[in-house]
């Protein structure tokens, strides 16, 4: 009954935002201001490696660090870094697309 009073009273239904924002909302901003957004950019460029260069590539490369925008990536040996030296940017471009374009803007490759 007094929700049917409310709606003859308020005809238009304003839409409010939910109190309490949802958790993919909190996470990065709290992250950012505790100065660890690099690091949760990391553990999803990890868990997300073999989605974003594909499954042959992610067996031979590995992340290894991300400093100041810069992605670090191990391979076994120098001939692999010039087999995957042209995937470059393709890679670059499939990480910004998923993880933001400001948290990676280049990628150095390095035996390790």
């Amino acid at each position: 009954m007094r929700a049917k009073v409310l709606r003859e009273w308020q005809p238009f239904a304003v839409e409010r935002p939910p109190l309490v924002p949802s958790l993919g909302q909190l996470v990065p901003g709290v992250m950012k201001r505790l100065g660890l957004h690099q690091r949760l950019w990391e553990s999803q460029l990890l868990s997300r490696w073999a989605e974003i260069v594909g499954e042959f590539n992610a067996r031979i490369s590995q992340p290894a660090s991300l400093r100041n925008g810069r992605l670090i990536i191990t391979v076994e040996h120098s001939a692999r870094i010039q087999e995957l030296r042209p995937l470059k940017s393709k890679w670059l471009e499939a990480i910004q697309r998923r993880l933001g374009n400001t948290c990676v803007r280049d990628i150095i490759f390095r035996v390790g």
